[in-house]
């Protein structure tokens, strides 16, 4: 059997610019690896949506070129904590409305004035008991 070194296998990185969609060839090496560490390189600029990783050989025992895609890296932007702050705080609100709305909603609406007036008016004058309380 032959090694991958014996049997000449061609990498290519080739990239997909991140605003025109344009795909274009960076570089051709026989090393994987430096194929490899040359892509996720260029992946951190961040100037390319998507970047391919392409080999090439020949099998000698199909008498024929080989070609396929051994890797691809995708660009994703960092996210933001802006939103889950944003959110956190739509939380909060709500939260706070919804305790406002329920304090408001089941408090006794008489004033306390009013309260002991009332209290005072039925109660019989100084000295007298209550009528159902008289036999």
């Amino acid at each position: 059997m032959s090694s991958a070194k014996d049997s000449s296998i061609e990498y290519t990185v080739i990239t997909t610019d991140a605003k025109t969609g344009a795909a274009q060839a960076q570089g051709m090496t026989n090393e994987m690896d430096k194929a490899i560490s040359s892509a996720e390189k260029l992946l951190t600029t961040g100037d390319y949506a998507k970047i391919e990783i392409r080999q090439k050989y020949f099998d000698k025992k199909a008498n024929r070129q080989v070609e396929g895609t051994l890797k691809t890296l995708e660009y994703k932007k960092p996210s933001s904590i802006l939103p889950l702050v944003g959110l956190m705080l739509l939380a909060v609100a709500a939260g706070g409305g919804s305790f406002a709305g329920a304090y408001f909603l089941t408090r006794d609406k008489t004033p306390p004035a009013a309260e002991a007036e009332a209290a005072h008016a039925d109660a019989a004058p100084h000295g007298e008991k209550p009528a159902a309380a008289a036999h």
